[in-house]
């Protein structure tokens, strides 16, 4: 979304604020495909991309025409080039990501740090299951 640039944390946006559209359903899905070449998507508007080690996907499902007011990347996989794709996204679409796992906006530095800590609790719940 395009966050107030002024917040540093989620509690800073105020509670009556209106996300600015990022465009129409059919520039956002451009500049998705811009920016995750080879992006499928659906009759139903779900986008799927196929990355180094991870996937993306994605519902765009507003009509051509419609605002577009938030992309949800749901990504999954093993490569921390995931977090620089999403980054990328939000870059390419004048917004800023937020990461649903730390509470906290992405960013290059979030970004590892993230994967890092997904990766330490992957490990464990592994190692846990293991006889």
């Amino acid at each position: 979304m395009r966050f107030p640039p002024e917040a540093r944390a989620m509690d800073e946006i105020p509670e009556d604020w209106d996300p600015p559209s990022l465009g129409v359903g059919r520039d956002v899905r451009a500049v998705l495909a811009e920016v995750l070449p080879g992006i499928e998507y659906s009759q139903g508007g779900w986008g799927d991309y196929e990355g180094p080690g991870f996937s993306i996907s994605t519902p765009v499902d507003e009509a051509d025409d419609a605002p577009v007011a938030g992309v949800s990347l749901f990504i999954r996989g093993d490569s921390e080039a995931a977090g620089h794709a999403a980054l990328a996204v939000a870059d390419a679409l004048k917004s800023r990501a937020f990461d649903t796992g730390s509470g906290d906006f992405l960013t290059a530095d979030s970004a590892q740090s993230a994967f890092g800590a997904w990766r330490t609790y992957r490990d464990r719940v592994l190692d846990q299951r293991e006889p």
